[in-house]
C-alpha cells in the first residue's frame, strides 16, 4: 500500500483578487505541468490596462534622474514633501546648532562652524562697506557738511569699572575722618619741568620712572631717592618673593602694570596705598601665609579727599590670625566677603601704569600682598631717617608725629595710613628732600632690643622650630616669631621677647662662644643634627670699655 505525500507549495499573490502565481514557473526548471499547471505562470498573466506597477524605491529613497518622468505624480508629490520635510529639519537642526554655539563660541573649533554662518559674516562685512560707501558719497555732494574725523576709540571708564566689583566697605569705629590738606596742587603749579641734567639721568636707568606726565614728574625726586636706600633692593627683589612664595606652596599670580600710554590718561598717575594684613595656613600642606591681603584702601594722590577704593578682602586660605589687635578686623567681618585678591588685582592693573606713582610707608610689604610688581614707588620709610640710627627705618607713627606733628591711633585703618604717608612723602617733595630726621619714640627704640636676629635658617625650618629651639636651649618662650623670610638657600627673621631682659637672657643661655660680627654686635652658633648650624645675633651693638 503506497501512501501519497502531500506536497506543500509556496505560493506568491501580489493581490487578493488575482489567482496565486506558480512557485515553480520562476525556477530554473520551470513547471512542470506546463499548461496543465492549476497556479498562474507570468506570461498567461493578464496585464492591467489602467493600473501600472509600483515603483519601488531603495531605503535610502533616492531616484536617479531618469525615473523622475516616470514616477506617477501623486508619488512625486509624496516624496517631494518628504524632501521638504527633511529639508526643514535640516535647517531647524542647523539654527538649534548655531544657537548652541553662539552661546560657547570660547569652546568652538573655528573649523567646525557652519557654511551658513561664515556667509552671514560675510554678508554683515559686505553690508558695511556698502554703508560706508553711502556715506562717502552722500557726504561729497553736499558741500556745506563737512567730512567728519574719523572717530578715536573710546577711553575705558575707570569708574563704570570699578562699580562692578564686589566692594566690602570698612571703617574703624573710634577713626575720624580727617580732612586730608591738598598741597599738592599748589607744588604741582609750581613744579618745573626736570633739567636736562635729570632727563638724561633718568634715560640710564633700567628701571621705569614717572617722565609721561606732569604729575609722575613731580614725584620724580622722590622716587629715585626711595631706590637709593640701602634696604630698597632687597625688600623689593620681587624675584626672591616670588620664589618664597614656592617655597611655601602659595599657589597665586603675580601681576605687572602695563606700559604708560592713552588708555590710562584720566586715571591718577599718583596714587597712595596701604594694605591690611593677616596670617592665613593651607589647610593641606599647613603652609602659612603671613602676608595675606584682608583690607585693600587707594587714595587719589592727586586729590586726597577722593578715596578710589577701601575694601574687606577674602583671603584664599583659612585665617589663623586676623591681627585685630592691629587692624580691627574680626573674623565676622569677612564671612560675607565677596571681594578676593583677583579682584584686587584687575582694579590696580585697570588704575595703574607701570609709571603710576604709588605712595606710601614700607610700600614692599602692600605690593607682596597684592602679589604685584612695581617698582615706581615714594616710600616714607626710605626717604625719613632716625634720629638715633640713621640706618633705621622710623615707624609711620613717627614720623607722623616729626614731619606734621600729629597723634596717630593705635589702631591701624588702612585709608587714614594711605592720607599720612602720602602727607609725610609731600612734605619731603615740597622740601626738596631737606627735612628734619624723625625722632623714635622709646617704644620703638625698645622694640629691637626685645628681638634677636636668626639667619642661615634652612628651608626645612618654620617657626614653631625655633620656639622649640629656644625652649630646649633656654627655657625662654618667645611672645613670637617673624615670617621666616627665605633666599635661595637659607632664611632669616626676627624673634619677639616679651622684653629686653628676656632677648638677653636667651642668649645669654644658649650654649657656645659669642662673636662680634662686622658691625659690633654678637651672636652664637645653633647646631643642627645634620652638622649644620643657625646663628643668633642680638640686635643692639655690644657696649665697649670706655677705655677701648
Amino acid at each position: 500500500m503506497s501512501a501519497t505525500k502531500s506536497k506543500k507549495y509556496k505560493l506568491f499573490s501580489t493581490d487578493n483578487t488575482e489567482a496565486a502565481k506558480c512557485a515553480f514557473y520562476a525556477s530554473t526548471e520551470g513547471c512542470r505541468n506546463g499548461d496543465n499547471c492549476k497556479f498562474m505562470h507570468e506570461e498567461s498573466r493578464p496585464a492591467p490596462a489602467a493600473t501600472p506597477a509600483p515603483i519601488q524605491l531603495s531605503d535610502d529613497s533616492s531616484v536617479s534622474s531618469e525615473s523622475d518622468q516616470e514616477m506617477p505624480i501623486n508619488q512625486t508629490a509624496q516624496n517631494h514633501a518628504k524632501e521638504n520635510h527633511s529639508q526643514k529639519a535640516k535647517k531647524i537642526e542647523g539654527k538649534r546648532k548655531r544657537k548652541s554655539m553662539d552661546g560657547c563660541d570660547i569652546f568652538a573649533d573655528p573649523k567646525n562652524l557652519s557654511n551658513e554662518r561664515v556667509r552671514d559674516q560675510q554678508t554683515v562685512t559686505n553690508n558695511n562697506k556698502k554703508l560706508k560707501q553711502m556715506d562717502v558719497s552722500s557726504s561729497s555732494t553736499n558741500a556745506k557738511v563737512k567730512t567728519k574725523a574719523k572717530p578715536e576709540t573710546p577711553k575705558r571708564n575707570f569708574s563704570s569699572f570699578v562699580s562692578n566689583l564686589p566692594v566690602a566697605s570698612f571703617s574703624i569705629p573710634e577713626m575720624k575722618d580727617a580732612a586730608p590738606t591738598k598741597e599738592n596742587k599748589a607744588l604741582e603749579a609750581s613744579s618745573n619741568t626736570p633739567s636736562k641734567k635729570d632727563t638724561s639721568e633718568s634715560k640710564t636707568e633700567k628701571v621705569v620712572l614717572p617722565t609721561s606726565t606732569a604729575v609722575g614728574r613731580m614725584w620724580l625726586k622722590s622716587v629715585v631717592e626711595t631706590r637709593k636706600h640701602e634696604r630698597y633692593a632687597a625688600s623689593n627683589d620681587f624675584k626672591k618673593w616670588k620664589e618664597m612664595y614656592s617655597n611655601n606652596n602659595i599657589q597665586t599670580t603675580w601681576v605687572k602694570a602695563r606700559p604708560y600710554g592713552s588708555w590710562c590718561g584720566s586715571n591718577p598717575q599718583a596714587i597712595a596705598v596701604d594694605c591690611e594684613m593677616c596670617e592665613t595656613v593651607d589647610p593641606k600642606s599647613g603652609s602659612k601665609n603671613g602676608k595675606a591681603l584682608c583690607r585693600l584702601s587707594v587714595v587719589n594722590a592727586e586729590k586726597p579727599e577722593e578715596v578710589l577704593l577701601d575694601t574687606l578682602v577674602k583671603p584664599m586660605w583659612p585665617v589663623s590670625d586676623y591681627r585685630t589687635r592691629i587692624n580691627g578686623i574680626t573674623k565676622k567681618h569677612l564671612e560675607n566677603v565677596e571681594f578676593t585678591l583677583g579682584h584686587a588685582q584687575a582694579f590696580m592693573l585697570e588704575l595703574c601704569s607701570e609709571e603710576t606713582v604709588i605712595v606710601g610707608h614700607a610700600v614692599h610689604n602692600d605690593l607682596v600682598s597684592l602679589n604685584m610688581e612695581h617698582n615706581v614707588v615714594a616710600d616714607s620709610s626710605y626717604l625719613f631717617r632716625a634720629k638715633d640710627l640713621p640706618t633705621a627705618t622710623p615707624s609711620l607713627k613717627d614720623t607722623v608725629k616729626t614731619i606734621l606733628k600729629k597723634e596717630m591711633p593705635d589702631t591701624h585703618d588702612s585709608v587714614n595710613d594711605a592720607r599720612k604717608a602720602f602727607e609725610c612723602v609731600l612734605n619731603w617733595v615740597k622740601n626738596d628732600g631737606n627735612v628734619e630726621m624723625v625722632e623714635r619714640t622709646l617704644k620703638q627704640r625698645q622694640s629691637n632690643a626685645h628681638q634677636l636676629f636668626i639667619h642661615r635658617i634652612p628651608k626645612i625650618c618654620n617657626e614653631e622650630h625655633l620656639i622649640s629651639m629656644f625652649l630646649k636651649h633656654s627655657f625662654i618662650q618667645p611672645v613670637d616669631v617673624d615670617e621666616i623670610q627665605f633666599s635661595e638657600k637659607t632664611g632669616k627673621t626676627h624673634v619677639n621677647f616679651k622684653s629686653s631682659r628676656h632677648a638677653n637672657l636667651a642668649f645669654d643661655t644658649i650654649d657656645g662662644n659669642a662673636e662680634e660680627e662686622k658691625s659690633g654686635r654678637l651672636q652664637k652658633k645653633v647646631f643642627l643634627r645634620n652638622g649644620n648650624y643657625i646663628r643668633v645675633r642680638k640686635m643692639l651693638h655690644a657696649k665697649r670699655p670706655k677705655n677701648a
